[in-house]
């Protein structure tokens, strides 16, 4: 059985000569951009998981739009616990384009789990603030 601790979303990992791993970009609940469409060079959900015990399982992962069901990617892999324990399971996905603000599920099907894993974000647009004008109070 495999347990789903967190689910952390950000715009990139990277792995240190140490071994450490480094997030770029971490996001909160949400992501705000300047226009719809929107394109984001890549985005990382990065899960941390726990197994029972060792073994490899194919996962089905989708990112979908909530509202009109909209599937925005898609595509399978891979997880392999080499022992039980804790796990670190990054999946990147290159050139992710939102047509739509609103709530957004990055979904994660296991091999042989009834229920899949579900992270929730929105996606917003951001409203640009204009240059400050001397004296004025900042909002």
């Amino acid at each position: 059985m495999i347990t789903h601790k967190y689910t952390l979303m950000c715009d990139d990992i990277r792995r240190e000569d140490n071994g450490k791993l480094l997030l770029i970009g971490v996001y909160g609940q949400s992501i705000a951009v300047p226009q719809f469409p929107a394109t984001l060079p890549s985005l990382v959900f990065f899960q941390g998981l726990e197994s029972d015990r060792p073994g490899s399982w194919t996962v089905r992962m989708r990112l979908q739009h909530l509202d009109t069901g909209q599937k925005v990617m898609e595509g399978m892999g891979m997880i392999n616990f080499r022992q039980p324990g804790a796990g670190a399971n990054p999946i990147r996905l290159p050139g992710v384009q939102f047509q739509n603000p609103g709530t957004y599920h990055f979904v994660l099907d296991i091999e042989g789990q009834p229920d899949p894993i579900m992270y929730e974000f929105s996606v917003v647009l951001r409203i640009q603030q204009g240059p400050a004008v001397p004296g004025q109070m900042m909002r």
